[in-house]
Parts: C-alpha cells; structure tokens; sequence
C-alpha cells in the first residue's frame, strides 16, 4: 500500500465493516455506490444574491428615508441636516457591509468547481463521499466496494482523497420526493 498523501484517509473492508477514516458503516447497510460529479449551485447562487441585494437596498432606502424625516420633524433647523446626513452615512454602510457579506456568499459558490467523487449510500440518511485523482480509479473503487458487499471476507484497503465541500453549494445527484404533499418524482440533472 503506498503511504498517504496530505488530504487523503484510509478506506478499508475489515470483515463486515466497511471504515472510511474513523467512520464505521455496516456493508448490510450500504444501499448503493455510484460515482458521482457533484455541480455547484451556481443559478440558486445568483438568484438568492439577486434577492439579497433588493431586500438589502429595499431596506436601506426605506430605513434611511424614515429616519430623515423623523429628524426633520424633530429637530430645529440647524441641526437637521448635520444629523440628516450623518444618519444616512451610517444606513449606506451597514448596507455597504451586508452588501460585501452577500459577494462573499456568491463568490463561495461560483469560485467552486464541479467535484467527481465516489459516494456511498446507506439504507438511513447518510452518506459518504471519497474521491480519486482519475476516473479509472473512482470506478476501481466503486467496483471493489461493491464486490466487497457481495464477499465481505475478501476484504480491501487502500487510501482515498477527501473532499471538503459544503453540501448546500453543490447539486447531489438526482432529487427524488415520491411520497408526502412535495412528491416530484424524479428530477435528473
């Protein structure tokens, strides 16, 4: 087995337990392994920063407008306009802040690339996810998985690269909902 390299984890079938790292998943409980290409969400990006911007300026422009015109009901003449302004330059720059807060959110998703990974299924909600420098290695590994669920006692160690990714930023395969009130059947992507 060649040594590790920085970022990667041991895969290994040990009897009827299929560990990725220090994680522990029972083989009889493994639903399915496929290889995947995980696509950022660059559309929901876009349009949740397209959302985020109106409702930042929205309400800049009508805090600031309400705020004016409560100090020009309240305040004398030579003082309305020094706090005017003053209360305007402090709305622009919290909404100046959010508005940086809101780039930062977009450029995370649409500074990310497609992942290929291999993921791993499980009869409950989990699910795990290696990946490979190759293709040809992301199937080997599908492929020794899925033998491995047939012949636990063949057993398989090798080391796998990790990935670091937040789930809400990339699309996961296809969405499935056939049950309850939102049933969409299958939607591929």
């Amino acid at each position: 087995m060649p040594p590790f390299r920085p970022g990667q984890i041991e895969l290994r079938i040990d009897r009827r337990t299929l560990w990725i790292g220090q994680a522990a998943y029972p083989l009889h409980n493994i639903a399915r392994v496929f290889p995947v290409v995980l696509t950022p969400r660059y559309a929901e990006a876009f349009g949740r920063f397209g959302r985020r911007l109106a409702i930042t300026v929205s309400v800049a422009f009508v805090v600031a407008a309400i705020g004016n015109l409560s100090i020009e009901m309240t305040q004398r003449s030579s003082t309305r306009s020094d706090n005017a302004s003053s209360f305007t330059r402090t709305v622009v720059t919290f909404g100046v802040i959010a508005l940086v807060v809101h780039v930062v959110n977009l450029l995370q998703v649409v500074l990310q690339k497609p992942q290929q990974a291999v993921a791993i299924e499980t009869n409950g909600t989990s699910v795990a996810l290696i990946t490979a420098p190759d293709a040809q290695r992301r199937l080997a590994l599908t492929q020794h998985i899925a033998a491995a669920i047939d012949d636990p006692a063949a057993g398989l160690t090798v080391h796998v690269d990790t990935l670091s990714i937040n789930p809400a930023h990339y699309y996961f395969g296809d969405t499935v909902n056939v049950h309850g009130t939102g049933n969409v059947g299958r939607i591929t992507l």
